[in-house]
């Protein structure tokens, strides 16, 4: 499987986020299939939230990683 395109890459760390599945949503609304979105998150516990949402949504969780204190995902669909 070839890596998908990242669509755009969005920083939820910041604590004045407003929501970061609100925004994550409008994001993944615009991928096509193939592309992917790149999300960094600061915390375990919003890392969770986001994984059940993209499940709940049928989207696909293609990559998670960590990187010092901060979290990666690359969800997809």
């Amino acid at each position: 499987m070839s890596s998908p395109k990242i669509y755009k890459e969005l920083d939820l760390t910041s604590p004045s986020c407003v929501g970061p599945i609100g925004e994550l949503s409008s994001v993944v609304d615009e991928l096509r299939e193939g592309e992917a979105v790149k999300v960094i998150l600061a915390d375990e516990a919003t890392k969770k939230n986001i994984t059940l949402w993209v499940k709940k949504r049928g989207l696909k969780l293609i990559q998670e990683s960590k990187e010092g204190d901060k979290y990666i995902l690359l969800i997809g669909k």
